[in-house]
């Protein structure tokens, strides 16, 4: 890699964009201002922040951070009050009802707008229903929906009244989304009778049948007729949507609650054990989703902003539930796979809406240029002014065909790594800073990353740590502050520990390799999985790849490669030879595949993620545990095995 950035601002990212504005007009002088190095600086730059972006407050804050009571339980803008929705829906309301707060459109190309005035009329009608039915505050709502307006507008109505929600992705298996709902107290689901993906009409209200027997506490099921399908749910009142708010007052009284008032539980993917069910509140999901869409996404009111994602995912609520509608931009909900009917859906997508931001993360982009090497010489793509992604590592030559062949060499890709259990992003670049092939660049603003090694001292390469509390840390987990403490701020006193891996290459840009657990120790060497794998998927046979490592009784740990390929790939012997040399050549022969595998399909995690604990244990032939919540989990079945 050259010193030259593959990416510098200029123009507008150097001179106007938001982050710019921003610091002119709060006095940071450099982008590194943003990074506190204080307890002070941190309630400083929140502080500007919170006002900056227009949270609405019934009740101004007494301080913006009180860390009284220890770093690990902060408390934020203690004293204020708000409902969220405040920010999110009334401002637009008052001064321009009729944008379009959300646009959708499917599979079979079927499209609806909704402004921010019938969105406040939905929110107002769902939500008096469930004060009526007796849903309030210390309530937890569960909704799990397509990529549809209707499951925002159910989102907001919880907000609304004070009520909590949980969002769980629909394509979870039965007992995923029994586990969650029951985990969270949940006594009240709102979901669909069916969604289509690939073309195919997908049960989804009998899939929250089978999934309530391992949720006894559900009660009532309010159930959207969005396919004309019938729901047939036992033991529980069933409601359908339309006559459930049949006859409800279109406007709803906001229940202003404190800051730290619980607004959204959100779950972890549960590859690696248990889901953790994590806490939002009022302020960390308004704060923390204005903040990134605003500085990091550039979002500005009047744009149109698209990111390729299923319900469930934590970007949903923080950029697309609050941080873009509340910024008076469209929101543009793709319903069903990006891919169907035909591989030129997202491109078709962007032109016909003018989207501003689209976002995806590397899977999907490999995916689009797997079919499509040059969308610009077939579509028009030039409303596109930030490109985003977040959930796993790049591979570098994928990073530049989107930046070159998606946005012209123009558009700077913010590539963002964060976590559901922080509502946002540790590392991240804005519009304002030089990139290159896949770096998050360094601390997103307001963030006081560090990498550490084992001993807690700084470091170039090693644990990604962040010194002091952020509003989108999770309030602890539902499984209690005991399993809260274990898994973020026991290894290094003080310092919250995301476990994964970073590092820091000579001219700063800071980079994720992977999760900590997938740094493998070969012959006394250190190398990542996503760096044998990015070397693997260079070779133009190999389409996908994962690396894992399994004992070995003289190396200690060696790493095993499972591959997919192309068609026309030819003699698997060959291709294995073939591949375990480059990853010789490019890495070093301590890190040769001890074997190269090649299968179906891998699965992923619902944000793109390779399960390596759950390929490892397959492999090992020990139990790989529930896959229900991975996207082409079935590939395990038949899945190869250690001799």
């Amino acid at each position: 890699m050259t010193d030259t950035p593959a990416w510098e601002p200029t123009g507008y990212y150097r001179e106007d964009c938001n982050v710019v504005s921003f610091m002119s007009e709060h006095g940071y002088e450099t982008h590194d201002d943003l990074v506190p190095d204080s307890e002070a600086e941190l309630a400083r730059v929140w502080g500007d922040m919170a006002e900056d972006v227009g949270i609405r407050w019934d009740r101004e804050y007494d301080a913006v951070l009180d860390t009284s009571d220890g770093v690990e339980f902060a408390e934020w803008f203690t004293g204020g009050r708000l409902n969220a929705t405040e920010t999110i829906l009334d401002q637009w309301v008052e001064t321009n009802p009729q944008r379009a707060m959300y646009e959708w459109v499917d599979e079979t190309g079927d499209t609806a707008s909704v402004t921010y005035a019938e969105a406040a009329e939905a929110v107002g009608r769902l939500a008096n229903a469930l004060r009526e039915h007796g849903v309030g505050t210390g309530d937890v709502v569960g909704i799990t929906f397509p990529m549809h307006p209707k499951g925002f507008i159910a989102a907001l109505a919880c907000l609304r009244i004070g009520a909590a929600y949980t969002q769980i992705f629909p394509g979870y298996g039965p007992e995923a989304i029994g586990h969650r709902l029951n985990d969270a107290g949940v006594e009240t689901v709102i979901t669909v009778d069916g969604y289509r993906r690939n073309g195919e009409l997908n049960d989804l209200s009998g899939k929250v049948a089978e999934a309530l027997e391992h949720a006894p506490g559900v009660t009532d099921v309010i159930v959207y007729d969005h396919r004309g399908e019938t729901a047939d749910i036992d033991g529980v009142t069933l409601h359908g949507w339309a006559a459930f708010v049949e006859g409800h007052d279109e406007t709803a009284e906001p229940v202003v609650v404190d800051a730290d008032h619980p607004a959204l539980i959100a779950y972890s993917s549960g590859t690696t054990g248990t889901p953790k069910g994590t806490i939002h509140t009022h302020a960390s999901l308004i704060v923390m989703g204005n903040k990134s869409a605003k500085y990091q996404l550039d979002v500005s009111e009047g744009d149109t902003f698209l990111w390729v994602t299923d319900f469930g995912w934590i970007i949903v609520p923080v950029w697309m539930l609050a941080g873009t509608p509340a910024l008076g931009a469209t929101t543009l909900l793709m319903e069903g796979a990006p891919f169907s009917p035909g591989h030129d859906r997202v491109w078709e997508t962007i032109e016909a809406h003018d989207v501003n931001v689209f976002g995806i993360a590397p899977t999907g982009a490999r995916t689009l240029r797997q079919h499509d090497e040059s969308p610009r010489d077939r579509h028009d793509l030039s409303s596109l002014r930030i490109l985003g992604s977040t959930g796993e590592p790049w591979d570098e030559a994928t990073w530049r065909w989107v930046l070159e062949s998606v946005g012209d060499g123009q558009a700077p890709i913010i590539n963002a790594s964060g976590g559901t259990e922080l509502a946002g992003a540790i590392l991240s670049p804005t519009p304002a800073v030089p990139l290159q092939p896949g770096t998050l660049y360094g601390p997103a603003p307001g963030v006081a990353a560090e990498i550490y090694d084992e001993s807690g001292a700084p470091t170039d390469e090693g644990y990604l740590v962040v010194e002091r509390p952020i509003p989108g840390m999770t309030h602890s987990l539902t499984s209690g502050d005991e399993r809260y403490l274990e898994e973020y701020w026991e290894t290094f006193e003080g310092v919250w520990n995301q476990n994964d891996w970073a590092e820091r290459d000579e001219a700063g840009f800071w980079y994720i390799t992977g999760r900590a657990d997938d740094t493998m120790n070969i012959a006394g060497r250190r190398v990542t999985a996503p760096a044998i794998e990015e070397t693997l998927t260079g070779h133009p046979a190999i389409e996908d790849a994962a690396v894992v490592d399994v004992p070995d009784d003289t190396k200690g740990q060696v790493p095993v490669a499972f591959v997919t390929v192309a068609s026309e790939a030819g003699g698997t012997e060959s291709l294995e030879r073939a591949a375990t040399d480059r990853v010789a050549e490019d890495l070093g022969s301590p890190f040769r595949p001890a074997a190269v595998h090649v299968v179906r399909g891998l699965p992923r995690t619902q944000t793109g993620k390779i399960p390596r604990g759950v390929l490892r244990d397959a492999y090992l032939g020990e139990s790989p545990g529930d896959v229900s919540t991975l996207d082409n989990g079935a590939v395990l079945e038949g899945f190869p095995t250690r001799e």
